[in-house]
């Protein structure tokens, strides 16, 4: 199971990708795909990199107990399927981008350079619940993530 779960991120990971259509979507599939295989690296390597070292830093447990911090906040039981549709995306212009970097430098004292962006609306869902949620993805140095916190629940 961990082999096909590798595999998968290696074909549809947050890193570098040559696909580019639909590459800023990846983060949502694999924030999907971690939590159904409870795989904890993955799930934080889909959000900035800053974001990621800022939630280890603060965690006392490390990256070991996201899944179920996530599981438990979201009333997940850990065996569910979940699912994402996008409902809407836009790309975001150059201006946006600029603010999108400014509030990464005030939030975490390191400068980026987002190279493209975009604004998703996607659905996440269980067979029985689902979560509307707004995504900000972005390209950073190649490799796409989530724009923002480590998320810690989702409200199905």
């Amino acid at each position: 199971m961990t082999m096909v779960l590798a595999a998968l991120i290696c074909l549809s990971g947050c890193g570098e990708s040559t696909v580019e259509a639909s590459n800023h979507e990846r983060p949502i599939l694999n924030l999907c795909l971690s939590l159904e295989h409870s795989d904890a690296q993955t799930y934080l390597s889909c959000f900035v990199p800053a974001a990621k070292a800022e939630y280890l830093r603060s965690s006392s447990s490390g990256s070991d107990d996201i899944i179920k911090t996530v599981q438990k906040n979201s009333g997940l039981d850990g065996s569910e399927k979940l699912t994402y549709e996008i409902i809407g995306k836009i790309e975001l212009a150059s201006a946006e981008r600029e603010k999108l970097q400014k509030q990464y430098k005030s939030k975490y004292s390191k400068n980026v350079t987002i190279e493209k962006a975009f604004q998703i609306d996607a659905n996440i869902s269980t067979s029985k619940k689902s979560d509307l949620r707004r995504f900000t993805t972005v390209l950073i140095d190649g490799s796409w993530y989530i724009f923002g916190d480590v998320i810690e629940k989702f409200k199905f």
